[in-house]
């Protein structure tokens, strides 16, 4: 947008001197202006309102429980080795999650310490690639030592991903067809029409 404004600017020293010219330029610019206002103003307000939303959860208890979490376990549990991930990993979610059914403490679960870190990066990583935000900006806030927890996050995601034993990713597809969204009623009728939506995207966030 400053690109554009400055060439602007540069048209119009050129223009001086020619009033009735430098009159259409005018209108031509304001209008410009308001166009490129009404869509940049609000998208700027937008990525720094979910930049803050998440520079206040990582300075949150819940991101520096969750982050403690996995420290230890990589930590004490793996030994520092990413070939351990998968053993341990599993082992945690069966005595967490598995045993306890309406019982977890959300609190001391790994598996959900897991998935709301992930989360959080997920979203810092669409802040690092939108204009608003940027690279220089990310790495400004945060340091390598979040590079070091991202290497273990997505080697636990991997264990996930390729977990035999079918605990930690259980299927849940099914041959039942999916009522159209017009034969359903209620809240199951927004539910039907997300559910075409998602239907066409893929297994994995991008």
């Amino acid at each position: 947008m400053e690109q554009v404004l400055y060439e602007i600017l540069e048209l119009l020293r050129k223009m001086q001197g020619d009033n009735s010219s430098l009159i259409g330029i005018i209108q031509i610019v304001l209008g410009v202006i308001t166009l490129l206002a009404t869509i940049y103003i609000p998208e700027k307000i937008k990525w720094e309102q979910m930049y803050s939303s998440l520079i206040d959860s990582y300075k949150s208890l819940d991101y520096a429980i969750a982050y403690q979490g996995i420290v230890e376990f990589f930590a004490t549990e793996c030994k520092n080795n990413v070939e351990n991930i998968p053993h341990f990993y599993l082992q945690h979610f069966n005595n967490e999650i598995t045993k306890k059914k309406g019982d977890i403490n959300k609190d001391n679960c790994l598996h959900f310490q897991r998935r709301m870190l992930a989360q959080f990066f997920w979203e810092l990583n669409q802040c690092s690639n939108s204009r608003f935000i940027g690279k220089k900006r990310v790495m400004q806030d945060f340091t390598s030592s979040e590079a070091k927890l991202l290497k273990i996050l997505v080697y636990i995601g991997e264990a996930i991903d390729n977990d035999e034993t079918g605990t930690l990713y259980k299927s849940i597809a099914t041959s039942a067809i999916m009522k159209k969204p017009e034969h359903l009623k209620g809240e199951n009728k927004s539910l039907g029409q997300l559910y075409q939506v998602l239907s066409k995207s893929k297994r994995f966030m991008s």
